[in-house]
């Protein structure tokens, strides 16, 4: 099976996992997980980012439903409640690998997979700082970086990097613009003509999300949506690209969903997405160190990745 996307190619089929520098999941584990899903035909491994987690939260998880696999339609729950609130799913002693060197280290091993951040919070960074490491990041990956940006939800971590948690949204669309303008005028960071800018991905589906999606960045990637949520912010996204002017056929969607069910049930919920208008599909599984190669196999095997 090879479902197309609205543009006529072939959808992306992503993978989103993590790698967090514990001894199962070394340099040595990244290169081979990376070699595997090459292998088995994924377009790219999708990263998340947090610099830091905590072990109780005030702020809640904004994403604890997920498409059920019996029926996209609706909804199921998979994540914690604690006193009425959702819980990020985090070990105890949870932490996360720098997503831009790990990009590196997982390109470095691979030849045509594409790696991303699902997301890099970018309240968090100076743009100025942020353009050059992307840009030295394209010359060591060969241009296969995707950006997925987000403004971030916990406000302890904000306060732990010190920095302001209530204006976050307005400072990342200010900072996609400002990405973009370095690249136009890149002589005063870098000092050759960098790579190209990459794939500018804006995660969540709110109205300001989507706002900052259509009019400075390059695409859009919204997390756990059904069918019919997809399809009614899809077309909010349609009309405010219309609405600046700038043409579809320069945007990339990425649905992702995070996937406890049958993978049986995966060619339709992909055929859907994608007949709304995703370009690509990122989908979490949260595998196992010894039993991801048999679950990516797997998966791929249900979508007909590799035929």
């Amino acid at each position: 099976m090879t479902v197309t996307s609205k543009q006529g190619v072939p959808v992306e089929i992503g993978l989103v996992d993590l790698f967090d520098g514990s001894v199962e999941r070394d340099t040595g584990f990244m290169a081979a997980f990376g070699r595997t899903a090459e292998r088995l035909g994924f377009s790219g491994i999708w990263l998340p980012e947090h610099i830091m987690f905590f072990d109780e939260y005030t702020s809640a998880y904004p994403y604890p439903e997920a498409p059920s696999a019996d029926d996209p339609d609706r909804v199921e729950r998979h994540n914690k409640t604690v006193d009425g609130k959702p819980r990020v799913e985090a070990a105890a002693d949870q932490g996360l690998l720098d997503v831009l060197q790990a990009a590196a280290e997982v390109c470095h091993a691979t030849t045509r997979l594409r790696i991303g951040s699902s997301v890099l919070l970018l309240p968090l960074r100076n743009p100025r700082m942020l353009a050059r490491e992307l840009m030295t990041l394209g010359e060591l990956t060969d241009g296969r970086f995707d950006l997925g940006v987000g403004v971030g939800w916990s406000a302890e971590e904000f306060a732990a990097c010190e920095t302001d948690f209530k204006t976050r949204g307005r400072r990342c669309g200010d900072d996609l613009a400002e990405l973009g303008r370095l690249w136009e005028d890149a002589a005063e960071i870098y000092p050759e003509r960098p790579p190209a800018l990459p794939r500018m991905l804006v995660g969540g589906h709110s109205a300001a999300a989507l706002r900052r999606a259509a009019e400075v960045a390059t695409g859009w990637y919204p997390w756990n949506l059904t069918m019919p949520q997809f399809a009614e912010h899809h077309a909010t996204y349609g009309e405010l690209l219309d609405a600046a002017g700038r043409d579809r056929a320069d945007q990339h969607v990425v649905a992702g969903l995070r996937f406890t069910g049958d993978f049986a049930a995966l060619p339709d919920i992909v055929a859907r997405y994608a007949e709304i208008g995703a370009d690509g599909v990122n989908i979490s599984l949260r595998m196992e160190v010894d039993s991801y190669a048999d679950t990516m196999a797997a998966v791929a095997d249900a979508l007909e990745l590799a035929a």
